[in-house]
Parts: structure tokens; sequence; C-alpha cells
């Protein structure tokens, strides 16, 4: 049984909901979220938000509709955990209080239960480690977009309803018109929205599909295909930029797609841009955590 999700902040106090239902896998290794899955990943719960077990296994990278994505190329991915929220603004100014940084001016409409913007990659990798995490490399970021399947490119419905994500949409080209909206789809929303507001995709993870680009671990290289890995799939090749990955308010059609890369320099802070956090799987504490 299948249920939905609710996910409400109140204030800098997070209450989380979690229903129940059976663990399913199928060949294609997709993941369904459950009681079982609740429980077995208790132990990775905190005040910064919860995270899923994303499981291992193999999977296309890459696909045919830019260069900076060529060639699809197959790899293998560890498990390892994901948020399944991106980071908040409330969740920041805890870090920025606690640990007495400058907390990023956010816009107006950028609210405490929004995704927190303007983040230098810097300012997110700290976080991350400090809530004892951090941030996912972009191999494990669209392994996770795919959540089990090979597709490269979201379609949206016209029918007025919420069946993508917050993306580039009409309300967006009323305020801003020269945005590449997406013809006919309304979101709900101009800028960002809070996070969860959409329905996850089939590992539990909400907001891959829009929302904000993510600061991701990595080095932007290209082609990735021939970038110097490590165990976790990490890029330890050097370069300028870091990775960006995902779809966001005001990207459009074009963008959507869970193979889009793109780069910016570390230090630059943007509206569209946030992050979330990722852990690596131990088995040992894992299966103690368990018990």
């Amino acid at each position: 049984m299948k249920k939905v999700f609710k996910y409400f902040v109140l204030s800098l106090n997070f209450v989380f909901l979690l229903a129940c239902s059976v663990l399913k896998t199928s060949s294609s290794d997709v993941v369904t979220y459950s009681e079982k899955f609740d429980e077995d990943i208790d132990f990775v719960f905190n005040q910064e938000g919860d995270m899923v077990l994303i499981p291992g296994g193999t999977i296309d990278i890459g696909s045919r509709f830019s260069d900076t994505e060529k060639p699809i190329h197959n790899v293998q991915i560890r498990k390892f955990f994901l948020d399944k929220y991106e980071v908040t603004v409330a969740q920041f100014k805890e870090f920025c209080r606690i640990t007495r940084r400058v907390m990023p001016k956010q816009p107006g409409w950028n609210y405490d239960n929004h995704p927190v913007v303007n983040v230098k990659w810097e300012d997110a990798k700290a976080y991350a480690e400090w809530v004892g995490k951090r941030l996912p490399t972009e191999l494990e970021w669209e392994y996770a977009a795919k959540s089990g399947t090979p597709q490269e490119y979201h379609y949206i419905s016209y029918q007025g309803k919420r069946t993508l994500g917050n993306v580039a949409d009409e309300s967006l080209r009323k305020i801003k018109f020269h945005y590449p909206a997406v013809d006919g789809y309304n979101d709900g929303f101009v800028y960002t929205s809070p996070v969860g507001s959409f329905k996850p995709n089939k590992y539990g993870v909400y907001d891959l599909d829009g929302n904000v680009l993510e600061w991701c671990e990595d080095w932007y290289i290209v082609p990735y295909v021939t970038a110097k890995v490590d165990q976790q799939n990490k890029i330890v090749d050097a370069g300028r930029y870091r990775v960006i990955r995902g779809v966001s308010w005001n990207r459009g059609r074009n963008y959507i797609r869970s193979t889009f890369r793109t780069y910016y320099p570390p230090a630059v802070e943007y509206d569209f841009v946030g992050f979330r956090c990722a852990k690596d799987f131990v088995e040992s504490t894992y299966a103690s955590n368990k018990k």
C-alpha cells in the first residue's frame, strides 16, 4: 500500500509524519517508500531532516541531448543515503546561528520552509559536514533522480495539474516574460515552493525535478566520462567550477531532465541554487543501529 507523505514545518521546529506500507522491489531495483524503509533508516533522522537509503546498482548515466552530457555510459553506484528534502532556510539559519556565520540574504518570497538559496558551494559543504553528512556526487544525484528507471527526459502534462515539479511556468512568465517558461503549465508557485510540495520520486526523494538547482561535490569536467573518480564515484580531477544538478523555478522545458548538468564558480550565490546532503552507507554502522 502506498501512502502520501506530507511535510509540515512550523517555525524552527520540524515535524515529520511518516506513514507505513510494505517494502517492494522490482527487477529494475526500484524501491517503494515504506514502513520497513522507515524502520531501517531511523538512526539517521535528526533535527536537520531525514534521509532515505538509495540502493546500489548499475545505470546508464548521461544523455544525447547535450554535448556536456555525452556519451551515455554505464556506472556502478554504491548504496548511499540522500536527504529527502532540500536544506531549508530555517535549517541553514540554525547552522549560521550556532556556528556564528553570516546568514545569506534570502529573497522576500523565500520563507523558512523553502529551500535555502544564495548559498555558496563552500557554505553548503560546511553545513553538510556540520550535520555529519556530505554533498552528493553528481553521479549519485543523477542515479537518485532516475530512481531506478532509464528515463532521460521528463514530460509534462498540460492539464493544469501540478504533475511535475516547481519549474518555470505561466505564472513566472507573467512577471519575467523573457524566462523560458513551459507553455500551458502552472505548478502553483512563481518562485520557490515549500520543500516536499510535490510528489516524491520512487525512492521517496522530493524536488529533484524542480524548486532549486543543487550543488554537488564534484568539480565540473567535460567529458565527465574521462574524469577520474574514487570509490564513491566522486570526481577527483580538479577544475575551476563545481557541478550543479537539477531543475529550478526559473528553468523551462529544455532543462527538465534528470541528466542536465551545468556549473558555477564555488563562490557565487544565486536565488535559484540550493543543495541537499548525502551520507555514506556503512554496513557495520547500519547493522548495529537496526538492533
